[in-house]
């Protein structure tokens, strides 16, 4: 018997509003033309996830029978309406996750629910204080979180000194949000359909490059449209700040 994993089975991309979806974005679901950065970005949220999914360390999203993606979850975060979203990462070919399921028939019966969860030998979660072990329960072994604390704290020095640099690193930060836009420019990289909407939505020309971070993940390189410049709220208020950077797109 191994531990749980979440399932979550998606439905046909469909267009949403971003001004009133909880992540901003502009569509949701999975499309055949989707890379794993807009599959990622579309669907790491809105789900129904109570106490139970705080356990796991990755969920799969399934469609049409089929398992699309792999997501290596760091923390759940609260959205409105008592929903939550994913911060993490997707998988990639290498890691035993990926390799066991991805693009293989998913693991579970389809319900009427598209949340599930189903036992896999893959989803034990090593303790969080670094040391090897795994957990069945939360993040660390008894005791463990206070070793990882410990090691921190002596990383910057004295207790106090560990409060003064936190208090400094964290006076007048910006709040966390779910998605940030490092920088947008002209359209230079390698990428030949539109990250945002996939090919299916027929998207030309690519105009701009934009870098995004997500919360506990790594920067996240795209390739957009006009339309998407025009439309991803995140998008205009970065290129209102950035009035020498909108002048470069024809966005009137």
């Amino acid at each position: 018997m191994g531990d749980l994993m979440i399932h979550i089975t998606l439905g046909a991309m469909r267009y949403v509003d971003p001004e009133v979806d909880q992540l901003g974005r502009d569509h949701v679901g999975w499309d055949a033309n989707m890379d794993d950065e807009a599959l990622f970005r579309a669907n790491r949220g809105c789900w129904v996830l109570g106490e139970r999914a705080d356990r796991e360390q990755y969920a799969l999203l399934s469609a049409q029978g089929t398992v699309r993606q792999a997501i290596e979850i760091d923390s759940l975060l609260p959205v409105s309406g008592g929903r939550r979203a994913m911060a993490g990462r997707y998988l990639s070919a290498g890691h035993p996750v990926y390799d066991a399921y991805v693009g293989k028939p998913q693991p579970v019966e389809p319900t009427r629910n598209p949340v599930t969860y189903f036992d896999s030998p893959h989803a034990a979660r090593e303790c969080g204080c670094g040391c090897g072990v795994p957990v069945t329960l939360g993040w660390f072994l008894t005791g463990h979180e206070q070793k990882a604390l410990h090691d921190r704290v002596a990383k910057i020095g004295t207790v106090h000194q560990f409060i003064e640099w936190f208090d400094r690193v964290h006076t007048g930060a910006e709040p966390v949000t779910l998605s940030k836009i490092v920088c947008i420019a002209p359209h230079a990289n390698a990428k030949k359909e539109c990250s945002a909407h996939g090919t299916a939505a027929g998207c030309t020309p690519l105009v701009a490059d934009v870098v995004l971070r997500d919360a506990a993940s790594e920067h996240i390189a795209w390739a957009v449209c006009v339309r998407w410049l025009k439309e991803n709220r995140d998008a205009v208020i970065w290129l209102e700040r950035n009035p020498g950077v909108a002048a470069l797109f024809e966005l009137s």
